[in-house]
Protein backbone atom coordinates (compact mmCIF):
# COMPACT_ATOMS: atom_id res chain seq x y z
CA UNK A 1 0.00 0.00 0.00
CA UNK A 2 1.76 3.15 -1.21
CA UNK A 3 -0.59 5.63 0.41
CA UNK A 4 0.59 6.43 3.95
CA UNK A 5 -1.68 9.44 4.30
CA UNK A 6 -5.22 9.19 3.01
CA UNK A 7 -6.97 12.26 1.65
CA UNK A 8 -10.62 12.90 2.49
CA UNK A 9 -12.84 14.33 -0.27
CA UNK A 10 -14.84 17.50 0.50
CA UNK A 11 -18.12 15.76 -0.42
CA UNK A 12 -19.94 14.20 2.54
CA UNK A 13 -21.70 11.05 1.39
CA UNK A 14 -23.93 8.52 3.13
CA UNK A 15 -22.07 5.23 3.55
CA UNK A 16 -18.65 6.69 2.76
CA UNK A 17 -15.87 4.11 3.10
CA UNK A 18 -13.17 6.65 3.95
CA UNK A 19 -12.76 5.48 7.55
CA UNK A 20 -12.45 1.84 6.51
CA UNK A 21 -9.90 2.39 3.71
CA UNK A 22 -7.02 1.18 5.89
CA UNK A 23 -8.85 -2.17 6.05
CA UNK A 24 -9.96 -2.27 2.43
CA UNK A 25 -6.91 -1.16 0.46
CA UNK A 26 -4.68 -4.07 1.62
CA UNK A 27 -7.33 -6.44 0.25
CA UNK A 28 -7.29 -4.89 -3.23
CA UNK A 29 -5.56 -6.74 -6.06
CA UNK A 30 -3.07 -4.10 -7.19
CA UNK A 31 -1.71 -6.33 -9.96
CA UNK A 32 -4.69 -5.41 -12.13
CA UNK A 33 -4.30 -2.78 -14.84
CA UNK A 34 -7.31 -0.60 -13.97
CA UNK A 35 -9.35 0.19 -10.84
CA UNK A 36 -13.07 0.72 -11.54
CA UNK A 37 -15.07 2.37 -8.74
CA UNK A 38 -18.48 1.43 -10.07
CA UNK A 39 -20.65 3.36 -7.55
CA UNK A 40 -18.12 5.97 -6.55
CA UNK A 41 -20.34 8.39 -4.61
CA UNK A 42 -18.26 11.03 -2.88
CA UNK A 43 -15.01 9.63 -4.27
CA UNK A 44 -13.34 8.51 -1.05
CA UNK A 45 -12.19 5.17 -2.51
CA UNK A 46 -11.03 5.88 -6.05
CA UNK A 47 -9.27 9.10 -5.08
CA UNK A 48 -7.08 7.20 -2.61
CA UNK A 49 -5.91 4.49 -5.01
CA UNK A 50 -4.95 6.57 -8.06
CA UNK A 51 -1.27 6.02 -7.25
CA UNK A 52 -1.76 2.23 -6.99
CA UNK A 53 -3.10 1.58 -10.51
CA UNK A 54 -2.10 2.69 -14.02
CA UNK A 55 -5.70 3.83 -14.60
CA UNK A 56 -8.80 4.54 -12.52
CA UNK A 57 -12.47 4.89 -13.47
CA UNK A 58 -14.75 6.97 -11.24
CA UNK A 59 -18.35 6.15 -12.14
CA UNK A 60 -21.63 7.16 -10.54
CA UNK A 61 -25.12 7.49 -11.98
CA UNK A 62 -25.49 10.93 -10.31
CA UNK A 63 -23.70 12.80 -13.07
CA UNK A 64 -23.62 16.21 -11.37
CA UNK A 65 -21.68 14.63 -8.50
CA UNK A 66 -19.16 13.18 -10.96
CA UNK A 67 -18.99 16.48 -12.84
CA UNK A 68 -18.18 18.55 -9.78
CA UNK A 69 -15.39 16.15 -8.80
CA UNK A 70 -13.87 16.43 -12.25
CA UNK A 71 -14.25 20.21 -12.30
CA UNK A 72 -12.77 20.62 -8.83
CA UNK A 73 -9.63 18.73 -9.89
CA UNK A 74 -9.24 20.43 -13.27
CA UNK A 75 -10.15 23.97 -12.18
CA UNK A 76 -10.25 24.19 -8.38
CA UNK A 77 -10.17 27.98 -8.11
CA UNK A 78 -13.22 28.63 -10.28
CA UNK A 79 -15.19 25.62 -8.98
CA UNK A 80 -14.63 26.59 -5.34
CA UNK A 81 -15.45 30.25 -6.01
CA UNK A 82 -18.70 29.45 -7.83
CA UNK A 83 -19.82 26.95 -5.20
CA UNK A 84 -18.95 29.30 -2.35
CA UNK A 85 -21.00 32.09 -3.94
CA UNK A 86 -24.03 29.78 -4.13
CA UNK A 87 -23.91 28.69 -0.50
CA UNK A 88 -26.40 30.43 1.77
CA UNK A 89 -25.81 31.74 5.30
CA UNK A 90 -26.33 29.41 8.26
CA UNK A 91 -29.59 31.19 9.15
CA UNK A 92 -30.96 31.59 5.62
CA UNK A 93 -33.53 28.82 5.27
CA UNK A 94 -35.48 30.77 2.65
CA UNK A 95 -32.35 31.14 0.56
CA UNK A 96 -31.64 27.43 0.90
CA UNK A 97 -35.11 26.51 -0.37
CA UNK A 98 -34.62 28.89 -3.30
CA UNK A 99 -31.27 27.26 -4.10
CA UNK A 100 -32.86 23.81 -3.88
CA UNK A 101 -35.70 24.81 -6.20
CA UNK A 102 -33.21 26.40 -8.58
CA UNK A 103 -31.13 23.23 -8.70
CA UNK A 104 -34.15 21.04 -9.36
CA UNK A 105 -35.24 23.33 -12.19
CA UNK A 106 -31.78 24.02 -13.66
CA UNK A 107 -29.19 21.66 -12.12
CA UNK A 108 -25.45 22.32 -12.20
CA UNK A 109 -22.58 20.52 -10.44
CA UNK A 110 -21.77 23.58 -8.32
CA UNK A 111 -25.38 23.95 -7.17
CA UNK A 112 -25.40 20.32 -6.04
CA UNK A 113 -22.18 20.78 -4.08
CA UNK A 114 -23.55 23.97 -2.50
CA UNK A 115 -26.69 22.10 -1.44
CA UNK A 116 -24.58 19.30 0.04
CA UNK A 117 -22.61 21.87 2.03
CA UNK A 118 -25.71 23.63 3.39
CA UNK A 119 -28.15 20.76 3.93
CA UNK A 120 -28.84 18.58 6.98
CA UNK A 121 -25.77 16.51 7.89
CA UNK A 122 -24.25 17.60 4.55
CA UNK A 123 -25.90 14.51 3.03
CA UNK A 124 -27.78 14.70 -0.26
CA UNK A 125 -31.19 13.11 -0.69
CA UNK A 126 -33.35 12.69 -3.79
CA UNK A 127 -36.99 11.80 -4.30
CA UNK A 128 -38.22 9.24 -6.83
CA UNK A 129 -38.36 11.96 -9.49
CA UNK A 130 -34.70 12.81 -8.88
CA UNK A 131 -35.54 16.05 -7.14
CA UNK A 132 -33.12 17.07 -4.39
CA UNK A 133 -35.21 17.07 -1.20
CA UNK A 134 -32.83 17.20 1.76
CA UNK A 135 -33.79 19.72 4.46
CA UNK A 136 -31.92 22.87 5.47
CA UNK A 137 -29.03 22.09 7.79
CA UNK A 138 -27.99 25.48 9.15
CA UNK A 139 -24.56 24.94 7.63
CA UNK A 140 -22.48 26.82 5.11
CA UNK A 141 -19.13 26.99 3.35
CA UNK A 142 -16.31 27.46 5.86
CA UNK A 143 -12.53 27.36 6.16
CA UNK A 144 -12.53 23.61 6.74
CA UNK A 145 -14.47 23.08 3.50
CA UNK A 146 -11.95 25.23 1.67
CA UNK A 147 -8.98 23.37 3.16
CA UNK A 148 -10.39 19.92 2.33
CA UNK A 149 -11.33 20.91 -1.23
CA UNK A 150 -7.97 22.54 -1.91
CA UNK A 151 -5.94 19.63 -0.48
CA UNK A 152 -7.99 17.01 -2.34
CA UNK A 153 -7.71 18.79 -5.69
CA UNK A 154 -3.98 19.47 -5.22
CA UNK A 155 -3.19 15.81 -4.55
CA UNK A 156 -5.17 14.53 -7.53
CA UNK A 157 -4.38 17.16 -10.15
CA UNK A 158 -0.93 15.71 -11.03
CA UNK A 159 -2.58 12.30 -11.54
CA UNK A 160 -5.47 13.55 -13.67
CA UNK A 161 -4.29 11.69 -16.78
CA UNK A 162 -4.94 8.39 -14.98
CA UNK A 163 -8.57 9.17 -14.13
CA UNK A 164 -11.60 8.60 -16.35
CA UNK A 165 -14.89 10.08 -15.11
CA UNK A 166 -18.11 8.35 -16.12
CA UNK A 167 -21.78 8.55 -15.22
CA UNK A 168 -23.33 5.37 -16.54
CA UNK A 169 -25.42 2.41 -15.46
CA UNK A 170 -23.01 -0.26 -14.22
CA UNK A 171 -23.73 -2.55 -17.19
CA UNK A 172 -22.58 0.16 -19.62
CA UNK A 173 -19.26 1.15 -18.06
CA UNK A 174 -17.21 -1.21 -20.26
CA UNK A 175 -15.26 -3.52 -17.97
CA UNK A 176 -12.11 -5.33 -19.14
CA UNK A 177 -10.98 -8.81 -17.98
CA UNK A 178 -7.88 -7.26 -16.40
CA UNK A 179 -9.88 -4.72 -14.36
CA UNK A 180 -10.35 -4.63 -10.61
CA UNK A 181 -13.91 -3.70 -9.63
CA UNK A 182 -14.85 -2.00 -6.38
CA UNK A 183 -18.57 -1.90 -5.69
CA UNK A 184 -20.39 -0.12 -2.89
CA UNK A 185 -23.88 -0.05 -4.40
CA UNK A 186 -27.08 1.48 -2.97
CA UNK A 187 -28.54 -1.69 -1.50
CA UNK A 188 -32.28 -2.18 -1.50
CA UNK A 189 -32.37 -2.99 2.24
CA UNK A 190 -31.26 0.50 3.28
CA UNK A 191 -33.05 3.84 3.05
CA UNK A 192 -30.24 6.17 2.05
CA UNK A 193 -31.26 9.19 0.03
CA UNK A 194 -29.21 8.21 -2.99
CA UNK A 195 -31.30 5.01 -3.35
CA UNK A 196 -33.94 6.81 -5.40
CA UNK A 197 -33.08 4.89 -8.56
CA UNK A 198 -32.35 1.46 -7.00
CA UNK A 199 -34.93 -1.34 -6.84
CA UNK A 200 -34.89 -4.85 -5.41
CA UNK A 201 -34.64 -6.32 -8.89
CA UNK A 202 -31.47 -4.30 -9.41
CA UNK A 203 -29.82 -6.45 -6.72
CA UNK A 204 -30.47 -9.50 -8.91
CA UNK A 205 -29.40 -7.66 -12.06
CA UNK A 206 -26.12 -6.71 -10.41
CA UNK A 207 -25.63 -10.25 -9.10
CA UNK A 208 -26.06 -11.74 -12.58
CA UNK A 209 -23.69 -9.17 -14.02
CA UNK A 210 -21.07 -9.93 -11.36
CA UNK A 211 -21.35 -13.64 -12.16
CA UNK A 212 -20.61 -12.80 -15.79
CA UNK A 213 -17.66 -10.63 -14.77
CA UNK A 214 -16.28 -13.47 -12.64
CA UNK A 215 -16.49 -15.83 -15.62
CA UNK A 216 -14.45 -13.31 -17.63
CA UNK A 217 -11.70 -13.26 -15.01
CA UNK A 218 -12.50 -9.85 -13.52
CA UNK A 219 -11.54 -9.50 -9.84
CA UNK A 220 -13.96 -7.64 -7.57
CA UNK A 221 -14.82 -6.51 -4.06
CA UNK A 222 -18.42 -5.77 -3.04
CA UNK A 223 -19.09 -3.74 0.12
CA UNK A 224 -22.39 -3.61 1.90
CA UNK A 225 -24.67 -4.11 4.87
CA UNK A 226 -25.78 -7.72 5.27
CA UNK A 227 -28.74 -6.84 7.49
CA UNK A 228 -30.43 -3.52 8.18
CA UNK A 229 -33.25 -3.31 10.74
CA UNK A 230 -33.78 -7.03 10.29
CA UNK A 231 -34.00 -6.87 6.49
CA UNK A 232 -31.45 -8.91 4.58
CA UNK A 233 -29.61 -7.62 1.52
CA UNK A 234 -30.56 -9.87 -1.36
CA UNK A 235 -27.42 -9.13 -3.39
CA UNK A 236 -25.07 -10.09 -0.56
CA UNK A 237 -27.07 -13.20 0.27
CA UNK A 238 -26.94 -14.32 -3.36
CA UNK A 239 -23.19 -13.77 -3.55
CA UNK A 240 -22.39 -15.60 -0.33
CA UNK A 241 -24.74 -18.47 -1.23
CA UNK A 242 -22.66 -19.01 -4.37
CA UNK A 243 -19.45 -19.35 -2.38
CA UNK A 244 -17.73 -15.99 -2.65
CA UNK A 245 -15.48 -15.11 0.30
CA UNK A 246 -17.21 -13.07 3.00
CA UNK A 247 -15.26 -10.82 5.40
CA UNK A 248 -16.39 -8.50 8.19
CA UNK A 249 -15.38 -4.87 8.46
CA UNK A 250 -14.47 -4.30 12.08
CA UNK A 251 -16.18 -1.37 13.77
CA UNK A 252 -12.87 -0.07 15.09
CA UNK A 253 -11.53 -0.08 11.50
CA UNK A 254 -8.42 -1.93 12.62
CA UNK A 255 -8.68 -5.16 10.63
CA UNK A 256 -10.72 -7.36 8.37
CA UNK A 257 -11.76 -10.69 9.87
CA UNK A 258 -13.06 -13.87 8.30
CA UNK A 259 -16.81 -14.35 8.82
CA UNK A 260 -18.26 -17.74 9.66
CA UNK A 261 -20.95 -18.85 7.25
CA UNK A 262 -23.59 -19.06 9.98
CA UNK A 263 -22.83 -15.66 11.46
CA UNK A 264 -24.80 -12.57 10.47
CA UNK A 265 -22.76 -9.40 10.34
CA UNK A 266 -23.58 -5.80 9.54
CA UNK A 267 -20.78 -4.27 7.46
CA UNK A 268 -19.11 -6.78 5.15
CA UNK A 269 -17.02 -7.14 2.01
CA UNK A 270 -17.30 -9.98 -0.49
CA UNK A 271 -14.39 -11.03 -2.70
CA UNK A 272 -14.24 -13.36 -5.70
CA UNK A 273 -10.57 -14.11 -5.02
CA UNK A 274 -8.33 -14.87 -2.07
CA UNK A 275 -6.07 -12.01 -0.88
CA UNK A 276 -2.44 -13.12 -0.82
CA UNK A 277 -1.91 -12.37 2.87
CA UNK A 278 -4.69 -14.64 4.16
CA UNK A 279 -3.49 -17.88 5.73
CA UNK A 280 -4.39 -21.18 4.01
CA UNK A 281 -7.04 -22.06 6.57
CA UNK A 282 -8.77 -18.73 5.99
CA UNK A 283 -8.98 -18.88 2.21
CA UNK A 284 -12.26 -18.60 0.37
CA UNK A 285 -13.74 -21.79 -1.08
CA UNK A 286 -13.02 -22.62 -4.70
CA UNK A 287 -15.51 -21.01 -7.05
CA UNK A 288 -16.43 -22.86 -10.20
CA UNK A 289 -19.02 -21.84 -12.76
CA UNK A 290 -21.55 -19.65 -11.00
CA UNK A 291 -25.00 -19.72 -12.60
CA UNK A 292 -27.09 -16.58 -12.76
CA UNK A 293 -30.48 -16.42 -11.07
CA UNK A 294 -33.73 -15.09 -12.42
CA UNK A 295 -35.44 -12.07 -10.91
CA UNK A 296 -38.62 -12.94 -9.06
Amino acid sequence: MKNTSLIEPPFNYTGSKFKSLYQLIPLFDTTRTRFVDLFSGGGSVWSNVVDLYPAVVANDIIHHLIDVQRKLITDPTATIATTRSLCVAKDDQVGYHKLRDDFNANPTPEKLWALMICCTNNMMRFNRSWGFNQTFGKRTFNDRTLAKATAWASQLQPLLDRIAFKSLDFEKVGVLPTDYLFLDPPYSNTEAGYNAYWRKDDDVRLFNWLCAMHERGVKFMVCGVASHDGERCRLLDLLTAKGFGLHAIEKDYSKVARVKRDKETQEVVILNYTPAFLTPDATAPAINAIPAVAAS
